[in-house]
């Protein structure tokens, strides 16, 4: 991924990394998407240290029953590798997360995950979500934490989440070009279901058409998308 998308990433708050058996079915990556945070759920701690390479993540929530290396452990190496904010999965009993807490985990999140409570963690974190979540390009202010996008300084009606997404990422690219691919890793990730291009094409030309005469979507062939000045 390159550096801007890398960055694009960062200006939603990074991502969260979540190291849990039990899978949720997307519930917990869907309520987060609309605050800007993306995803990336993982059954065991050796999966987790692939998945903390190649994410960087802001913050991670870790089961204290995730099977691989002992989950105090993996704490451990990510801590030393730079500073996630820790957050202990509380499991059948509260002594579980103990381990966790002693290793570097800064707060226990109980299950099922809440995505308010976990918002109020991670915007209270060190690295704040809200720090890094405000994009501006030409006439347009995108506000990910508020799930808010401004023209000329007044507020436009919500738009679609995909919609949304794909705005934030072509803004922090402007006026360069984004690839499909890019786009694919920004709005659906790097892994599981990856639409093809019929799909961002739909969400390119219902954004273009919201956007009128402010900016403009602009696909340039066998490369991509870009959002110029109108």
């Amino acid at each position: 991924m390159r550096p801007q998308l890398r960055r694009w990433i960062e200006s939603t708050g990074a991502q969260l990394l979540v190291v849990d058996p039990d899978a949720d079915d997307g519930v917990l990556a869907r309520a987060m998407a609309g605050r800007g945070v993306h995803v990336t759920w993982v059954g065991s701690t050796l999966d987790a240290l692939i998945a903390y390479g190649r994410t960087d993540p802001h913050a991670v929530v870790v089961a204290p029953d995730a099977p691989g290396i002992a989950p105090a452990d993996f704490v451990g190496l990510i801590r030393g590798h730079g500073s996630p904010y820790v957050i202990a999965g509380a499991a059948d009993h509260p002594g579980d997360s103990g381990p966790l807490l002693l290793a570097g985990a800064a707060a226990v999140l109980p299950r099922p995950y809440a995505a308010q409570r976990l918002w109020e963690l991670i915007t209270h974190a060190p690295r704040s979500v809200a720090d890094h979540a405000r994009l501006e390009f030409g006439p347009i202010e995108l506000d990910a934490t508020a799930y808010r996008v401004r023209v000329h300084g007044e507020r436009i009606p919500d738009l679609p989440l995909k919609e949304f997404e794909l705005l934030r990422a072509l803004m922090l690219e402007a006026p360069g070009v984004v690839t499909d691919d890019e786009l694919r890793d920004a709005l659906w990730g790097a892994e599981g279901r990856r639409p093809g291009g019929n799909t961002i094409a739909m969400h390119a030309t219902r954004l273009r058409a919201r956007l009128a005469g402010v900016v403009d979507v602009r696909r340039i062939r066998g490369r991509g998308y870009s959002l110029t000045v109108g």
